[in-house]
C-alpha cells in the first residue's frame, strides 16, 4: 500500500461516490476507460477486488467498503490539517502573537515594542503575559510564535536562545541598610521579606538555594508580580527579592539594590521557540530587536 499511487485512491474515491465510472470520469477529466484502468491497477497492486460491475453501475465490495471508509477517515484529517494551516497563515498576515513573562513585559516590553512599531507601522502585536510553563502549551499549539523570559529546566520539545544573564537581587529600604555591597541569603533570613509567590521562576529558584543551604526565611508578604514587590519595598515594609531586568532604567530611591552573595542566584533570560517553528518576516525582526534591547540593558 506505502507505495500506490495517491492519484489511483483519488480515482478510487470518486467511482465509490459516485457509484459509476462514466460520472467518476466526467469529475476528473478523463475518459471512462482511463479510470476503469486506474480502478484496476488499483485492484492488482492491493490484490483484492474494489468494486462488482455490471452494465448499468459499478458498486462496492465488502472489502472495497473498507478501503473507501478509511480513505474517508483519512481525506478527512488531511483536510482538517490543511484548513489550520489555513487559519495560521491568515493569523500570521501581518500580526505576530508572542509570550513574555510578566517581569519582562512590566519592565522592558513597552520600550521594545515602541521601537518596533515605529520601524514597522503595519505591523501588530498580540501578547500574553505568562508564567513559562504555561507558554510552553501556548508554543506547543503554535498560539504564539515564541516567548521572553527565563530559561525551563528539561526543554525537550523546545529551543531556548539565552541573550542576557539576569542576576538575583534584593531591594532594601534605607530602615534596614546597613551599607552592605552584597548580601547573603543567611542575612536575608533576619529582615521581613517580599517574595514572589511559588508560581513564579524566582521564587522557585530562591527556594532550591535557601534549601541548599539548609536557611530558612521569614516571608512577610508573598505577591504574585515583581512591580508589586518593589511597590512595597519602596513603601518600608520589608526586603524584596527580585530578579535586576525586573528594576527597569529607573531604580527607585526608596531602596537599595544590593546583589545577592551566591553564585547561582542568577537566572539566564532569552527567547524559548517550539523546534522546527518557521517564525515570518516580522517575527525575526522583533527577535533581532528583542536580543538588541535586552542587552543594551
Amino acid at each position: 500500500m506505502s507505495g500506490i499511487n495517491l492519484k489511483l485512491l483519488q480515482t478510487f474515491l470518486l467511482a465509490a461516490e459516485s457509484g459509476s465510472f462514466r460520472k467518476a470520469a466526467e469529475e476528473s477529466n478523463r475518459s471512462p476507460s482511463a479510470v476503469s484502468m486506474q480502478i484496476k491497477d488499483l485492484e492488482e497492486q492491493i490484490g483484492i477486488s474494489l468494486f462488482v460491475r455490471t452494465p448499468q453501475r459499478v458498486s462496492l465490495t465488502s472489502e472495497g467498503q473498507i478501503l473507501f471508509e478509511e480513505i474517508g477517515r483519512a481525506m478527512g484529517d488531511v483536510q482538517a490539517s490543511l484548513d489550520r494551516l489555513t487559519e495560521l497563515a491568515a493569523r500570521r498576515k501581518g500580526k505576530i502573537q508572542i509570550a513574555c513573562a510578566p517581569t519582562l513585559a512590566a519592565s522592558r516590553l513597552g520600550d521594545i515594542l515602541s521601537t518596533f512599531k515605529l520601524r514597522y507601522p503595519r505591523s501588530v502585536v498580540e501578547v500574553q503575559e505568562t508564567p513559562p510553563q504555561a507558554a510552553l502549551a501556548l508554543l506547543q499549539n503554535q498560539e504564539v510564535e515564541f516567548y521572553i523570559g527565563p530559561e525551563v529546566p528539561n526543554l525537550n520539545e523546545f529551543q531556548f536562545e539565552s541573550i542576557i544573564d539576569d542576576p538575583l537581587v534584593s531591594c532594601i529600604p534605607d530602615e534596614f541598610y546597613n551599607g552592605e555591597k552584597k548580601i547573603g541569603l543567611e542575612a536575608l533570613a533576619q529582615f521581613p521579606l517580599i517574595m514572589l509567590n511559588r508560581k513564579t521562576a524566582v521564587r522557585g529558584l530562591v527556594d532550591r538555594l535557601t534549601r541548599k543551604e539548609g536557611i530558612e526565611l521569614k516571608v512577610q508578604y508573598e505577591v504574585e508580580s515583581a512591580q508589586t514587590a518593589l511597590a512595597l519595598a519602596s513603601s518600608g515594609l520589608g526586603v524584596s527579592i527580585v530578579p535586576s531586568i525586573a528594576l527597569g532604567p529607573k531604580v527607585d530611591h526608596h531602596f537599595h539594590v544590593v546583589p545577592l552573595d551566591n553564585p547561582n542566584s542568577r537566572r539566564a533570560v532569552g527567547i524559548i521557540t517550539a523546534r522546527g517553528y518557521v517564525q515570518h518576516r516580522y517575527a525575526e525582526q522583533l527577535i533581532i530587536l528583542i536580543r538588541t534591547k535586552l542587552r543594551e540593558g
